[in-house]
C-alpha cells in the first residue's frame, strides 16, 4: 500500500465562497483504493443523495485521484451553506456562467487542478441547483480518459471535459471520499451518506475496487489543529459498500474491504435485507426477510424459510439469519401463497376468517343458528351469499373468499290472557303478519250476564287481532262483566216492530238480545228495516241487563183518490220505496190504499185514471188524495155540454121565427 498523503483542496469554489478571518479545515473521510487499482485511466462510484445543512463552509461527496502528472480530477455532489449565484464553466482562461444554488440542497460539480497548479481559482462546472437527484436516491459519478482528454460524468450523460496532459492516474489509485470544507469547527454533524460501487477504469472497462482502506485526514493545506471527527464504516461486511459521516467509527487506515466470496440471494419477492455481490472472506452478513409481502387485497407470500447452499450458508425457517462468508454461498428464500377468507361478521359470532395457505380447507361458521340482539329481538340465520345453506362450511382455498352470513331480524309476539290461552304468539319475520285468537271469548255467568273479552292490552278490541310485525310486541288480552241487553224497535208511533237488524260499535247484529259491556258507549250507527237502512245514532251504556226502546223512522202511508164529485175513486199505483222495492196496486173500490210501517214512510210513484198518470211522493208519515177523472164523471160532463147545445140550438131557432113573422 502505498503511503497514504493529503490530498488536493476539493470544492474550491465553495469554500471560498463561505470564507472568514478564521482559520480553515478541510476534514476529508473516505475510501482509498489499493495498489491494484492503480494506474487506472479513471474510476467511478455511486452515491447517495441527502439533503442536509451546513452552518460554515460546504459539504461535498465525491471520486478523484492524482494523475500521473500531479494534476487532480473529482466529481460529485456539494452542499453550500449559502444561496446564491455561483460561477461556473471555469477553466484558466476565466468562467463563462453563473448557476443558482440554493442553500441546503445538493447540486452535482465537476473539477480539476491542472498539473503544478497551487492557486485557488475554481476550474470545472456546476449542475442546476438540485441537479443531484431526490432525496435518497443513488447517483453515479465518474470521469476517465480518452487520450490526455479528461471527461466527466452524471449518470452516464458528459457533462464536462478538460486536456490535463495525461492519459494515466499512474501509481496513484481512486478515492471516494465526504468532505466538509472550508470548516471553521469540527462539531457541525455530517448525516451519513452512502457510498457503493467504488471502481477503476482499466482503459476498456469499469472493475471493482478488489481492496481499499480508510482514510480520516484533512485536504492539502487544511489546517490540522482540530481532529477530524468524521467516521467511516463499512456495511453489513459488503465488499465495495460503505458511509462516511458523524457518530461512526475513526479507524484510520484499515481495511475496509477485500475481494473474498460473493453472496446470490434469490427470491420471487423483494423486501429482502442482504443484497447480492462480493463480500470479505470469512465474516458474518445478515440476511432478513419480511415476515409476509402482500400482492394485492386478499393475496399475499408467506415467508417459510431460507434453502443455503455453500459452506457458511443458513437453511431453516427463521427470517433473521447470519451467513458465514467461508464459500461462494446461495441463499433462496422460499414463499408460501395464502389467501384471505373474509367472513362479514357484523354480528360478532361468526367464524373462520384469516389467512389460509393455498389450496387448503377452511372451516367457517355461522357461529349459531339464532343470535339475539335485544329483549324480543333475534337474527336467524337463513344461509351464506354463496348460496349454501349449511351453517358450518368447508371451503377450498383456491382464492381470496369473502363470505357473508345472511340474517333474518326476528321479533318476538309474546301474548297473554286472563282466560284460556292465546294461540298465534312465537317469533316472526320483521314484515311478517300476526295473527292472535283467543281459545276463551266470553264465560257464561249466568243467563243474563257473562265475562268476555273486552280489549287487548294495545288498545284494540279486535278478535283475532292482525297485525304487521316490525318489533318486538309483549300483549295481554283483558276481560270485563258483559250484561244482557234488549233493544226494543218501535215506529214513530211507539208501535213494536220485528225483523230489525242494527250496526253497533261497527259490528252489524241480526237479534234484538245483545251482550254489551259495562261501561262501555255503544252507538248504534244504523238499523235495518223491510232492507231499508236508516241511520240512528242512538248512543247506548249499560251498567246491568236491561232493555233499550230504539225509535226507527217507519211511518204509515195513507193514498186516497176521489173523482170529481168526491166519490171514491179505484185508481191504478205504481209505488218505488226507501229499499228500492216497487209494487204495483190500487186504492180500491173504497179510494183508500193503506200502507203500514214504511221506512221514513217513502213512497214516490205515479196514480194512473184514464191512462193519464199523476206524480205522487210521501215522506216521514205524510198522506196523499187525490181526484181523479173517472169515466162516469166524463158521462156527466158529455151531457151536460149537449143539453146545453141543445138549448142554445133552440133559441137560435125562436128567435130566427120571430124576426121573420109579418109585423102587424
Amino acid at each position: 500500500m502505498r503511503k497514504l498523503e493529503m490530498l488536493p483542496v476539493a470544492l474550491l469554489l465553495f469554500a471560498i465562497a463561505s470564507s472568514t478571518a478564521s482559520a480553515q479545515y478541510w476534514f476529508q473521510t473516505g475510501a482509498r483504493g489499493s495498489d491494484s487499482a492503480a494506474f487506472n485511466s479513471g474510476a467511478s462510484v455511486a452515491i447517495n443523495t441527502v439533503y442536509q445543512n451546513v452552518t460554515y463552509g460546504s459539504l461535498g461527496f465525491w471520486v478523484g485521484e492524482t494523475l500521473e502528472n500531479g494534476a487532480f480530477v473529482q466529481i460529485g455532489y456539494e452542499i453550500t451553506n449559502q444561496s446564491g449565484e455561483y460561477p461556473t464553466n471555469c477553466s484558466p482562461s476565466g468562467c463563462t456562467n453563473n448557476t443558482y444554488i440554493q442553500a441546503g440542497v445538493p447540486t452535482w460539480f465537476w473539477e480539476y487542478f491542472p498539473a503544478g497548479y497551487n492557486g485557488g481559482n475554481f476550474y470545472g462546472g456546476i449542475g442546476p441547483n438540485a441537479s443531484a437527484g431526490a432525496n435518497g436516491s443513488f447517483n453515479t459519478y465518474s470521469f476517465k480518459s480518452s487520450g490526455n482528454t479528461w471527461n466527466f460524468y452524471f449518470n452516464g450523460q458528459l457533462v464536462g471535459s478538460t486536456d490535463l496532459g495525461t492519459s494515466s492516474s499512474g501509481a496513484n489509485p481512486p478515492v471516494a471520499f465526504g468532505e466538509y470544507a472550508g470548516a471553521e469547527s469540527n462539531t457541525t454533524p455530517i448525516e451519513k451518506v452512502t457510498f457503493r460501487n467504488l471502481e477503476f477504469y482499466n482503459g476498456n472497462s469499469f472493475l471493482l475496487v478488489p481492496e481499499a482502506y480508510s482514510y480520516i485526514g484533512y485536504g492539502k493545506g487544511s489546517e490540522t489543529l482540530l481532529s477530524n471527527m468524521y467516521g467511516i464504516s463499512e456495511v453489513n461486511n459488503r465488499v465495495d459498500y460503505f458511509e462516511v459521516g458523524s457518530s461512526l467509527p475513526l479507524l484510520n487506515h484499515t481495511t475496509l474491504w477485500k475481494l473474498g466470496y460473493t453472496l446470490k440471494i434469490s427470491s420471487q419477492y423483494g423486501n429482502l435485507t442482504g443484497e447480492n455481490g462480493n463480500y470479505s472472506a470469512d465474516l458474518p452478513v445478515e440476511i432478513s426477510a419480511p415476515q409476509y409481502v402482500y400482492i394485492s387485497n386478499g393475496t399475499r407470500e408467506a415467508f417459510e424459510g431460507w434453502a443455503g447452499s455453500g459452506m457458511g450458508s443458513y437453511t431453516g425457517s427463521n427470517e433473521n439469519a447470519t451467513i458465514f462468508m467461508y464459500d461462494n454461498i446461495t441463499e433462496r428464500a422460499l414463499w408460501q401463497t395464502q389467501y384471505l377468507v373474509s367472513i362479514s361478521n357484523g354480528n360478532g359470532v361468526a367464524t373462520g376468517s384469516g389467512w389460509y395457505d393455498a389450496g387448503s380447507a377452511a372451516h367457517v361458521s355461522a357461529g349459531a343458528a339464532y343470535v339475539n340482539t335485544g329483549a324480543g329481538s333475534r337474527i336467524k340465520f337463513e344461509g351464506w351469499s354463496n348460496g349454501l345453506s349449511s351453517m358450518n362450511l368447508t371451503v377450498n382455498v383456491a382464492g381470496p373468499i369473502e363470505l357473508s352470513p345472511i340474517w333474518q331480524q326476528q321479533y318476538l309476539v309474546n301474548a297473554s290472557s286472563t282466560y284460556g290461552s292465546v294461540k298465534g304468539g312465537g317469533w316472526y319475520n320483521s314484515g311478517a303478519t300476526a295473527t292472535l285468537s283467543l281459545s276463551v271469548v266470553n264465560i257464561s255467568e249466568g243467563s243474563s250476564e257473562k265475562i268476555g273479552f273486552y280489549s287487548w292490552s294495545n288498545g284494540s278490541n279486535e278478535e283475532p287481532l292482525t297485525f304487521a310485525v316490525s318489533k318486538p310486541v309483549f300483549i295481554t288480552a283483558f276481560y270485563k262483566p258483559m250484561y244482557l241487553t234488549e233493544l226494543v224497535p218501535v215506529d214513530a208511533y211507539n208501535a213494536s216492530l220485528s225483523g230489525v237488524a242494527y250496526n253497533i260499535n261497527g259490528n252489524n247484529y241480526s237479534t234484538n238480545y245483545i251482550y254489551m259491556f259495562a261501561g262501555r258507549q255503544y252507538s248504534i250507527a244504523y238499523a235495518v228495516y223491510k232492507g231499508a237502512v236508516m241511520g240512528i245514532n242512538k248512543q247506548i251504556a249499560v251498567s246491568s241487563p236491561e232493555s233499550a226502546t230504539v225509535k226507527l223512522p217507519v211511518y204509515d202511508v195513507r193514498i186516497s183518490t176521489k173523482s170529481l164529485f168526491g166519490t171514491p175513486a179505484n185508481a191504478k199505483l205504481e209505488l218505488a220505496f226507501k229499499n228500492g222495492t216497487h209494487i204495483e196496486t190500487t186504492t180500491g173500490a173504497n179510494g183508500t190504499l193503506m200502507l203500514y210501517d214504511v221506512p221514513y214512510g217513502y213512497v214516490n210513484g205515479s196514480v194512473y185514471e184514464m191512462g193519464v198518470p199523476m206524480h205522487i211522493k210521501t215522506e216521514f208519515g205524510s198522506g196523499v188524495q187525490l181526484t181523479v177523472l173517472t169515466p162516469l164523471a166524463i158521462e156527466v160532463i158529455a151531457i151536460g155540454i149537449v143539453a146545453v147545445f141543445s138549448s142554445v140550438v133552440v133559441g137560435e131557432m125562436i128567435e130566427r121565427r120571430r124576426k121573420a113573422a109579418p109585423k102587424s
